[in-house]
């Protein structure tokens, strides 16, 4: 049986919505075609928001769901959840090649569409580096500040569906997949109340698509075509 922690923030549900409300589109006035660089703009307003409450002591990192309570439960279930997603993407191309869909025209020069981003060592770390600062930002912000208030404001399964809607509304891009990471990392947060479990979870899920960009586009070609 899980073991939940006690969400330990007293703010209330103003804070964060009137935050994000004001973020938004200040960040968008102050540089134009924003929504191209927004996953990399906002996370560090995300980022700069969280540092600036915990400097002037309005939270902390425990509140917020950063503590070593239950950590081993916690980083074991989004390992699995993580794990799940990231095997799923070389078991696609195991089916498609196993059913012989590969050979249609659909996945007809689907090798053509991998990035090129260079494989050395540097390129990777500074890569996934990136990517766990923005997912630690993000986490910090919409689901340990914004979403534990709205747990304390609402239903949990409402709470749990506006933080999947709002993930994928804050990213500019309205795809299935950025819903239901939104979704699961929150549901991950509720059943933990910590952000080990769903913080992991994102990593993961950007690691998936990685692979699917890089090693996997036949993978990557079905997904597309179904979603």
């Amino acid at each position: 049986m899980l073991k939940r922690s006690v969400f330990r923030g007293n703010w209330g549900l103003k804070g964060p919505v009137v935050t994000l409300a004001l973020l938004i589109p200040l960040i968008y006035i102050i540089v134009p075609g924003t929504t191209r660089w927004a996953s990399y703009l906002y996370p560090t307003a995300y980022g700069l928001v969280i540092l600036f409450l915990v400097l002037f002591k309005k939270t902390t990192w425990e509140q917020l769901g950063l503590h070593h309570e239950h950590w081993k439960q916690n980083l074991m279930l989004g390992g699995l959840a993580g794990g799940l997603i990231i095997a799923t993407v070389p078991l696609l191309d195991l089916l498609i090649e196993a059913s012989g869909m590969g050979r249609t025209e659909l996945f007809t020069g689907a090798e053509k569409r991998i990035l090129d981003r260079s494989g050395n060592t540097i390129s990777l770390v500074v890569y996934f580096g990136t990517v766990t600062g923005m997912a630690l930002a993000e986490q910090l912000f919409l689901t340990g500040y914004l979403l534990q208030a709205l747990l304390r404001a609402t239903k949990p399964s409402l709470a749990i569906y506006l933080g999947g809607v709002i993930f994928t509304l804050v990213h500019f891009d309205l795809q299935l997949g950025l819903f239901l990471l939104g979704l699961t990392a929150s549901g991950l947060y509720f059943l933990t109340g910590s952000l080990i479990a769903p913080l992991i979870f994102q990593i993961a899920c950007h690691t998936a698509g990685w692979l699917l960009t890089h090693l996997y586009p036949r993978a990557f070609t079905l997904l597309g075509f179904l979603f």
